[in-house]
């Protein structure tokens, strides 16, 4: 690695690393329902680096617990990871001129921070002409910084938590903490018109079909949230309602 792709990859890393406190938080929480729930030492290990999905973890882990058909399992987590394929939307025309197994690479590690934090720096993809001047793709650098902290710190909590958990009295409200570490992603993702609409309506669903069983008011809010952020999405960034 050139010096200066190594300082592009340093300055991502720290980036991320400012949201340190709230991924760790997030991770703990999420590392601590795997081993309260039915899964044993290894299979919640193995969720925790191969899944790397903190909310699907958590929708799959009462589906997982009440015997459901894998499918079922499926297709929850699909509908709770369906903003990522809107991530990687976005991020596809800054990054649609690396191979293959490296734009997948890169999807998996792209969580939510990573992508607020790289398109709130490089709104717009690089020209041709940037692109070819650019021989160290140091944008690329950068993200990669920011992912590897961003896995790093979520690991440790994730970890921590399967490891720890029997140790955790349920009295300490670590549902509440997680929410309030979800919370924290989350806002400053609203900096649209149409995502502050999309969360009204996610709000609004999940709370009216909550009696749904298995947990599908997640789903049904989901769905709805998608159609009315695509619908309203038409307003420059920053605009208010």
């Amino acid at each position: 690695m050139a010096p200066l792709q190594k300082q592009f990859f340093i300055d991502g890393f720290k980036e991320m690393s400012h949201s340190g406190v709230t991924i760790l938080t997030w991770g703990f929480v999420t590392g601590i329902a795997m081993a309260k729930s039915t899964l044993t030492l290894h299979q919640a290990l193995a969720m925790s680096l191969l899944v790397y999905a903190g909310s699907s973890q958590l929708a799959a882990l009462p589906l997982i617990a009440a015997g459901l058909p894998i499918w079922m399992i499926l297709i929850t987590s699909f509908m709770v990871n369906l903003r990522f394929v809107i991530f990687s939307l976005g991020l596809q025309a800054h990054f649609s001129y690396l191979p293959l197994w490296r734009r997948i690479f890169l999807g998996y590690c792209t969580a939510d921070f990573s992508y607020l934090l790289y398109i709130k720096r490089y709104p717009n993809p690089q020209t041709p002409q940037e692109l070819n001047a650019d021989h160290q793709h140091l944008r690329l650098q950068w993200m990669m910084g920011m992912q590897f902290s961003n896995w790093f710190i979520w690991q440790v909590g994730s970890i921590s938590g399967i490891l720890l958990a029997s140790q955790i009295p349920n009295s300490w409200g670590l549902e509440f903490a997680g929410a309030i570490a979800l919370l924290a992603i989350i806002v400053p993702m609203l900096d649209r018109a149409s995502a502050r609409w999309a969360a009204l309506t996610a709000t609004v669903v999940a709370v009216a079909t909550y009696g749904v069983p298995f947990r599908l008011n997640i789903v049904l809010a989901i769905g709805a949230a998608l159609i009315v952020g695509m619908m309203t999405d038409k307003s420059p960034k920053g605009s208010m309602p």
